[in-house]
C-alpha cells in the first residue's frame, strides 16, 4: 500500500470517527437531552425559589422543630432535593457530555489537520476531563449555600473533595494533550536527526 492510499485509508477512518461522533452525539440528545435540560431547570428554579423565598421566611421563624432551627430543616430539604435531581441525571449529563466531547474532538483534529483516529481519543479524553470537571463544580455551586445552612463544614470538606478529584481528571486530560503534543515532538525531532545525518 502506498503513502498515499494509506493517507486516504487514515481519512477514511477520520471520516468514520466524525461520523460515529455525530450520530453518537445525536442520539444522546435525542434519549435524554430533553429529560436533562428539564431536571437542570428544575433544580435551577428550586436553588432559586430557595435562596429567595423559602430561606429568607426559614430564617424569620424562631421555632425548633425537634430541636433543629427551622431554617436547618428546609436546607436539608433542599439539599435532597437537589441531590435526587443531580444525581438521577448525571449519568445522563455525562453522556451527553462524553457525545459533546466527541463532536469536539472531531472538529478540534480537523482544524489542526490530524490524521490519526488515535489523537481523536486523546482529543476526546482531554475534553472529556474539562467537561466534567466544569459539571461538578457547577453542581457543587447549586448546593454549597444549603449545606453551608446545615453546617459549615460540609461544604468545605466537599470542596477539598472536588478539589482533589478535579486535580486527577485535569492531569488525565493534561496526559492525553501530552500524548499528542508528544506525537508531534518526536516527529520534529526525526526531521531534524535526518537533517544533521
Amino acid at each position: 500500500m502506498g503513502a498515499s492510499e494509506a493517507e486516504a485509508s487514515g481519512k477514511n477512518d477520520i471520516e468514520k470517527f466524525g461520523a460515529q461522533a455525530y450520530t453518537e452525539s445525536a442520539k444522546a440528545l435525542k434519549e435524554v437531552g430533553a429529560k436533562t435540560a428539564l431536571s437542570i431547570v428544575a433544580a435551577i428554579l428550586i436553588y432559586i425559589f430557595g435562596v429567595m423565598l423559602f430561606m429568607p421566611i426559614a430564617q424569620d421563624l424562631t421555632q425548633d422543630i425537634f430541636g433543629y432551627p427551622v431554617s436547618r430543616i428546609v436546607s436539608l430539604i433542599i439539599v435532597v432535593a437537589l441531590a435526587v435531581i443531580i444525581f438521577g441525571v448525571f449519568l445522563n449529563i455525562r453522556r451527553l457530555t462524553d457525545a459533546l466531547a466527541g463532536v469536539m474532538s472531531y472538529h478540534a483534529g480537523k482544524a489542526s489537520d490530524e490524521k490519526s483516529v488515535e489523537n481523536y481519543g486523546n482529543y476526546k479524553k482531554a475534553m472529556s476531563g474539562i467537561l466534567y470537571v466544569i459539571v461538578v463544580v457547577l453542581a457543587y455551586l447549586l448546593f454549597v449555600e444549603f449545606l453551608a445552612d446545615i453546617h459549615v463544614a460540609i461544604p468545605a470538606v466537599l470542596l477539598i473533595l472536588i478539589v482533589i478529584w478535579s486535580i486527577f481528571a485535569l492531569w488525565g486530560s493534561t496526559q492525553a494533550v501530552a500524548a499528542i503534543i508528544g506525537k508531534y515532538t518526536s516527529q520534529l525531532a526525526d526531521e531534524i536527526e535526518k537533517r544533521t545525518k
